[in-house]
C-alpha cells in the first residue's frame, strides 16, 4: 500500500518547521497509527527520531504560552486534542502499545491466571470430595 512513497521523507518535511501546525498534527497523527514496529512503513531506524521530534513540536504546541494555542484562542477542545497525540505518541516512543510487547504480557498474565485458576479448582474438587 505504501510502495513508491517516502514516508519517512514525508514526515521530516512535515516536522521541519515549529510553526507548520497542521502538517505537525498530521505527521503526529501518522506516527501514532503507524508508528509500531510491526506496521511502519519507512525505515525502523528513523522512526524514534521521528517520534522524539513530534513529542518535541507537540509539547512545544500544548505549553500555554504557545502561538498555537493562541491562534486557537485557548480552545480547550485543541488543547485537550493535542494532548492526547502527545500522549500516544509517547506511549508509542516508550513501546506500550506495540502489538508485541501486547501478545508477551498477554501471555505472561495467562501464565500468572492459570496457576491461580489451577489453585482454584483444586480448592472446588477438594470442597466436592467433602460434601459427598
Amino acid at each position: 500500500m505504501f510502495q513508491g512513497i517516502d514516508i519517512d521523507g514525508h514526515i521530516d518535511e512535515a516536522l521541519k518547521y515549529d510553526d507548520d501546525y497542521d502538517r505537525i498534527r498530521a505527521a503526529g497523527y501518522l506516527l501514532a497509527v503507524l508508528g509500531h514496529s510491526t506496521v511502519w512503513p519507512g525505515d525502523l531506524e528513523r522512526l524514534d527520531d521521528h517520534l522524539e521530534r513530534a513529542i518535541e513540536l507537540l509539547s512545544e504546541m500544548a505549553d500555554p504560552e504557545s502561538e498555537f494555542l493562541e491562534l486557537w484562542e485557548d480552545e480547550p477542545d485543541v488543547l485537550e486534542a493535542v494532548r492526547a497525540e502527545l500522549a500516544e505518541l509517547e506511549a508509542r516512543l516508550a513501546g506500550e502499545d506495540d502489538p508485541e510487547d501486547e501478545d508477551e504480557d498477554d501471555d505472561d498474565q495467562d501464565d500468572e491466571s492459570g496457576d491461580e485458576d489451577s489453585e482454584s479448582d483444586d480448592d472446588e474438587e477438594d470442597g466436592d470430595d467433602e460434601e459427598e
